[in-house]
């Protein structure tokens, strides 16, 4: 069974929480002195307990393609939770602007706290992150962050966007995210123009916090292309990644895991089969954030 562990940095509650001074591990997988180091990372709307619930059904769900495959899964595995939730739920579509700076925040948070961790015998700690929505934001906060330092001992090995709420001229810009979405050694979106999450309320959410007149989201299009394996997964709403077995085949193969057999045509049936295109045009050589000294 793969390990799970738990990281927050929500304080006070679990739900409507606010941000809390630094990550604190809960309970569950330790991630001190690990190789690896697999992380997961909700999206906005969502509380500790909705997030717990996604996580779950998606390790789930990672578990059986790999046995399917007849391989074990990359562990350990940290379900990471921020508070990317207001107490407006009504209109928790509507709240998207206001969960930007958590996100950003909450990215600075993390990426403290992975400089202080360190792989076996002092060497560096290997991240594969996986998000969902505007927790894609916050995976690449957190490696902008490190980035703007020099000794942190992280080597970024995979990432996997779904859904990204984040827009394309974001992480196409040399001076904002773009550097911190092509560090790592392999990088992935799952994306859907289907989702209307992020063809209207991301769009007029991010157009309301001056990112963008309507911009584009990178969870829409899959864009920029050459950047990434672009994944289409045809037909999917905002919230069908982490249940779907066609989302943690990609997901698989990214985390190190040889996908044999794909799963029963019946367990994909509301959605047609993925297509993989624009695989990125240079690979990023493996390498501590050490080496690299980005201001």
């Amino acid at each position: 069974m793969v390990e799970v562990g738990q990281l927050s940095v929500r304080q006070d509650k679990p739900e409507y929480g606010q941000l809390a001074p630094s990550v604190q591990v809960l309970d569950g997988a330790s991630p001190r002195g690990r190789r690896n180091l697999v992380l997961l990372v909700h999206g906005y709307a969502e509380s500790q307990a909705t997030a717990s619930a996604n996580f779950q059904t998606g390790i789930n769900t990672l578990q059986s393609v790999a046995g399917q495959a007849n391989s074990s899964l990359l562990s350990p595995i940290f379900k990471f939770y921020w508070p990317g939730d207001l107490d407006i739920p009504v209109l928790s579509q509507l709240s998207y602007p206001w969960q930007i700076r958590p996100a950003v925040e909450s990215g600075l948070k993390l990426g403290d706290f992975l400089a202080g961790l360190a792989g076996p015998d002092g060497t560096p700690v290997e991240i594969h992150f996986v998000s969902h929505s505007l927790g894609a934001r916050v995976a690449l906060e957190t490696i902008k962050h490190l980035l703007a330092g020099t000794k942190a001992p992280v080597l970024f090995r995979s990432m996997s966007l779904m859904a990204a709420a984040v827009t394309v001229h974001m992480v196409g810009n040399p001076s904002q995210l773009r550097p911190a979405a092509t560090l790592s050694d392999k990088r992935q979106v799952l994306f859907s123009s289907s989702d209307l999450v992020l063809m209207i309320a991301f769009r007029l959410g991010e157009t309301v916090a001056l990112e963008g007149f309507f911009p584009e989201a990178v969870g829409s299009y899959g864009h920029p292309n050459g950047m990434w394996l672009q994944q289409n997964m045809k037909g999917f709403n905002h919230w069908s990644y982490w249940p779907s077995p066609q989302a943690a085949t990609c997901l698989a193969n990214f985390l190190q895991v040889p996908v044999a057999v794909p799963p029963p045509p019946n367990a994909i049936a509301a959605h047609s089969t993925a297509d993989a295109r624009s695989l990125p045009t240079a690979g990023v050589p493996a390498r501590t954030l050490a080496a690299r000294a980005l201001g």
